[in-house]
């Protein structure tokens, strides 16, 4: 979790991209609640399941960041890219948890 804010920070000031309601202002690119959303609930998933041994914790942290993800977008708080690009950053951490919690059990 500490870092999603390393990882999206820097994006939004270097890109500046305006909001889909509020043009005048800046740093919405990338998401960085869907970002958080997916480091999360996804993260949170990853590392529960190895103790469950069943599917359903990623299926609820998947239904969960889609739906932070879609309200951010029909809210109007950011574009569909922007949610999409914190997405597709955000694999790398979780990758690194899968890794770390198939290390632990």
């Amino acid at each position: 979790m500490a870092l999603v804010p390393a990882l999206v920070v820097p994006l939004k000031e270097w890109t500046a991209r305006p909001g889909p309601l509020e043009p005048w202002a800046a740093g919405y690119f990338p998401s960085g609640h869907t970002a958080t959303s997916a480091v999360a609930y996804i993260g949170a998933a990853l590392l529960i399941t190895p103790y469950v041994r069943r599917a359903w914790p990623m299926a609820a942290a998947l239904l969960l960041t889609g739906a932070t993800a879609t309200g951010l977008i029909l809210r109007g708080w950011h574009w569909p890219l922007d949610v999409l690009a914190s997405c597709l950053l955000c694999v790398p951490l979780l990758l690194a948890v899968r890794r770390g919690a198939a290390r632990a059990v």
